[in-house]
């Protein structure tokens, strides 16, 4: 059985690479990082969360393929993947 982890990563959350190295030490098989970059701060309509504003990590979330890279040269078997890729 494999195991990994996932965290919507931010400026202000743990780096992505140590995230990595972390989770490679003790023995998970991957992480994954969503990307919602692309989410307007400022909206005429209320979030789709219904909130009524968009919660702030969404103002503040990094790039993932930067991030992963930064990651995958810390690590080796572990597999790196983003949970949502918004292609443009």
């Amino acid at each position: 059985m494999q195991f990994g982890v996932t965290m919507f990563a931010t400026d202000v959350s743990m780096p992505v690479p140590d995230l990595a190295v972390a989770a490679e030490e003790r023995g998970f098989d991957s992480v994954w990082i969503p990307e919602h970059t692309h989410i307007p701060t400022s909206r005429r309509t209320p979030p789709p969360t219904g909130d009524a504003e968009l919660p702030e990590e969404y103002k503040r979330s990094v790039d993932p393929l930067v991030a992963l890279a930064a990651a995958a040269a810390l690590t080796t078997p572990l597999r790196l993947g983003t949970g949502v890729m918004l292609p443009m």
